[in-house]
């Protein structure tokens, strides 16, 4: 665990949080990519410039989770770091490999194909982008996956970046390969079909009402438009529903409900996240004004870029019945996605009452010190601690991050059971994610069948 945190502190640096907020790579689609290379060590290597590639800005995505799994993150820079630090199993065999670049299935199964070590692929003419912070080969690899354009990619394991300093370039075809210590480059996995997933309506484990906060500017419209042209995420539900600060028409029949905020705060905490909890409070004021969640057996809140199975959910759902609302993270809640029982929101809305101007939740607005508090935080205390809604039960299976130990989140395939994937904030990455997610979860239920 401290390992872990030290490793979080270094990668979520106000730099990177700043780079969290921002959307989707613009891409060079007007020339040859060609990312600059010396001959000599790797910190000589000069990264890709703006020549190369315009980048206005990171896939939040991928690069908000540059902590992806301790071991995965401590092989990428080398394990004789590591010292006075307790020794996993394995420890041994890593730090013996720890002057190579890579260990493709050192640290864990490599689900890419063979990659081609301490080599680069230089970019044919065509399209081109690049990635900051991405702290493993596998990783890129993943988000070259994600990306329809996208047939090759190398990643540098030091471009001299502030905090973790990797690096991954993404391409559309190659020209020639050059040996060059610190790179590897690989080519990605067969791209899965995508079939629209299926919808959790009418089930027995009770109903389900669904929304997603939208911040107006960005990806966030496009990543929902889609989904509800897919009938993906929260569009699949019983019931679902938009907020932002803006009222915007996401479909003929889904229009935003106005939350009365800037949507906009700062990062902060001992994990640099986002100190969201009034624009939160806020939006739940607005959902139990509303009140269609009373129609519904649960709320669950969905982040836009959270690749979400309310089919899944409803499966899950089935074993809790009586439960106030479902801690998805032994750490704690994390806020991609939020399950709560009607009456739990019940209880927070008689806590709204009890406000002279019925803005807040007076007990746990005034009985708890949030501050430094983002919204998942703020409401599993809230709900746990002040209201004693209970029971609580965890599961696992609610959602796969990196921030809660699910190191391969990127691959979308931790089985059939597996309610959300989070974060995926460009349609491509997004519609990707899902194919893989019901690809794996048809190749298990075959090979249960026979």
């Amino acid at each position: 665990l401290k390992l872990r945190h030290i490793i979080k502190s270094v990668c979520s640096a106000p730099s990177l949080s700043r780079a969290m907020a921002a959307s989707h790579d613009s891409v060079n689609t007007s020339g040859a990519y060609a990312p600059v290379a010396v001959a000599g060590p790797v910190d000589e290597l000069a990264p890709p410039t703006a020549a190369h590639f315009p980048r206005r800005g990171l896939i939040a995505a991928l690069c908000a989770t540059a902590l992806v799994a301790v071991g995965a993150a401590t092989a990428a820079r080398g394990g004789a770091q590591s010292q006075g630090l307790r020794q996993l199993p394995g420890a041994a065999d890593l730090q013996i490999k720890a002057e190579a670049t890579w260990v493709q299935n050192g640290v864990f199964p490599s689900q890419a194909p063979e990659m081609d070590v301490d080599v680069q692929y230089v970019g044919a003419a065509g399209w081109g982008t690049n990635y900051d912070h991405i702290p493993t080969p596998e990783m890129c690899a993943a988000m070259c996956q994600g990306v329809e354009k996208c047939n090759a990619y190398t990643w540098v394991k030091d471009a001299g970046l502030p905090g973790c300093p990797s690096q991954c370039w993404l391409m559309e075809g190659i020209s020639e390969k050059k040996p060059l210590k610190g790179l590897v480059s690989g080519k990605p996995p067969t791209r899965k079909p995508f079939a629209p997933p299926p919808a959790s309506k009418g089930k027995a484990s009770g109903s389900l009402y669904c929304f997603a906060l939208m911040v107006p500017e960005g990806y966030e419209e496009g990543l929902l438009k889609w989904q509800h042209d897919n009938k993906a995420g929260i569009f699949g539900c019983d019931q679902a529903a938009v907020y932002s600060n803006k009222q915007l028409t996401i479909a003929p029949a889904v229009v935003t409900q106005v939350v009365n905020s800037t949507l906009k705060c700062g990062y902060g905490g001992d994990s640099m996240s986002a100190l969201n909890s009034w624009i939160f409070i806020e939006v739940w004021r607005k959902l139990i004004a509303v009140g269609d969640y009373k129609k519904h057996d649960w709320v669950v809140k969905v982040d836009p870029d959270a690749v979400f199975f309310p089919d899944r959910l409803s499966k899950l759902l089935v074993k809790y019945q009586g439960a106030g609302y479902i801690n998805n993270c032994r750490y704690g809640m994390h806020g991609p996605i939020e399950l709560f029982s009607s009456r739990a929101i019940d209880a927070l809305a008689a806590d709204y009452k009890l406000s002279w101007d019925g803005k807040a939740p007076k007990t746990c607005v005034t009985k708890m010190d949030f501050g430094q508090w983002g919204e998942d935080m703020f409401m599993d205390q809230c709900l746990s601690k002040i209201l004693e809604v209970k029971p609580v039960p965890t599961d696992s299976t609610l959602m796969c991050e990196s921030h809660c130990e699910c190191n391969a989140w990127y691959w979308c395939n931790e089985g059939p059971d597996m309610v959300s994937y989070h974060p995926f904030k460009s349609i491509d990455s997004f519609k990707n994610c899902m194919a893989n997610a019901m690809g794996s979860a048809a190749k298990e239920t075959k090979h249960m069948l026979h």
